[in-house]
């Protein structure tokens, strides 16, 4: 059954949503806190203080990543529905690109100066992680959070082949039960590595599941559309258990299972509230900076973030420290978000774009409220 007319095509696609800008925030706030808070000091000895009870209330922050995969399905289907492929290729380079080099590079420095395992760089590792696929050159990231904009650039980078033979958007809903049905096979029989980081089978049904949310509100209701996303709901679980146990090896103490369903709840119910209801949170200035610095704050915060509470607490305390890491990464993130990025996506959209007129192009090459 179609409930979606064109008009309300029309409106969904002119408008944005706020609570989407907002809830972006909040789960990069949320890894802030886990990061700071939990994993610096029981992972790796990254921080000289623990935090006790603080840190174990916000043991499953890392659940923030899988709520940016949720949102990045949702906007990234809806930001592709008005793009052709190279206009969605320059879109996503010049969105992550100008906030990874410059946040790089500041970690980068404070690690330099800093220079005490395990916080150590040099020029080589600066170097591969301008590629931002460092391990692909045998360098380590330059921040652990890194890993996961890796996987958002092969979502990107398949979402572009899509775009180019036309099966987005025309095909989206065979395009995802397809792909669902893969992530089935490799995570529940074939455990397949190359088939995890080509297909994204591990982290792909939080993707998988905000693609058909956003299919749902914009094309209405059908039972394969609904099918669909109750599949990706249910291997959402899947992966969130799977991501337990590797907590539970790497750090000897994870959440109950129990616990990690009930923190799975959470981030969905956030993110499909923030869906329905965020059409009533009108985009404002400082919604959509809120938003926008989710992206920076989340690549500038950790390494150098730990670095400035170990030299900041036996001065003020690691409490104040923490304050103050937050602080700055915010601020950072501000500049980044406000300066950096502006002028970054203007640098990169006058290199690429002189190419598009030598390349086939499909469909439009709008920018829509999405990106």
């Amino acid at each position: 059954m179609r409930l979606a007319t064109s008009r309300h095509n029309q409106d969904h696609a002119s408008g944005r949503n706020g609570l989407l800008d907002l809830l972006r925030f909040g789960a990069a706030l949320l890894l802030v806190l886990y990061h700071f808070l939990y994993r610096g000091a029981v992972e790796g000895g990254y921080l000289t203080e623990g935090f006790g009870a603080a840190g174990d209330a916000v043991s499953l922050g890392y659940l923030g990543v899988n709520l940016f995969f949720m949102i990045s399905g949702y906007v990234i289907i809806w930001s592709a529905s008005g793009r052709d492929w190279y206009g969605f290729a320059i879109g996503r380079v010049a969105r992550l690109y100008p906030a990874h080099l410059v946040a790089m590079t500041i970690t980068a420095l404070v690690m330099a100066w800093w220079a005490q395992a395990p916080m150590t760089t040099d020029l080589g590792q600066w170097l591969a992680n301008l590629t931002m696929l460092a391990p692909m050159f045998g360098q380590p990231f330059m921040d652990g959070a890194y890993w996961s904009i890796v996987i958002e650039l092969i979502f990107y980078g398949w979402v572009m082949i899509g775009l180019f033979t036309g099966a987005l958007p025309r095909h989206t809903d065979l395009a995802v039960a397809i792909w669902l049905a893969v992530i089935c096979v490799n995570n529940l029989a074939l455990g397949s590595r190359p088939m995890e980081l080509l297909l994204l089978t591990e982290y792909g049904a939080y993707f998988a599941l905000g693609a058909m949310v956003w299919r749902l509100t914009d094309e209405g209701l059908s039972t394969l559309r609904l099918t669909l996303a109750a599949i990706a709901l249910a291997m959402t679980f899947h992966t969130a258990e799977i991501q337990r146990l590797d907590v539970l090896d790497r750090l000897g103490e994870a959440g109950s299972t129990a616990q990690l369903v009930l923190g799975n709840l959470a981030i969905v119910a956030l993110f499909l509230g923030s869906v329905v209801f965020g059409r009533l949170v009108s985009s404002k200035p400082w919604v959509l900076a809120l938003g926008g610095i989710s992206y920076p704050l989340y690549l500038v915060h950790q390494n150098a973030g730990y670095i400035l509470i170990n030299v900041a607490t036996p001065s003020v305390g690691k409490w104040t420290a923490v304050v103050l890491a937050t602080l700055i990464s915010l601020g950072l993130s501000w500049w980044i978000y406000s300066i950096v990025e502006p002028r970054g996506r203007k640098i990169i959209r006058s290199l690429f774009h002189p190419a598009a007129r030598f390349l086939p192009r499909t469909g439009r090459a709008s920018i829509v409220p999405a990106e």
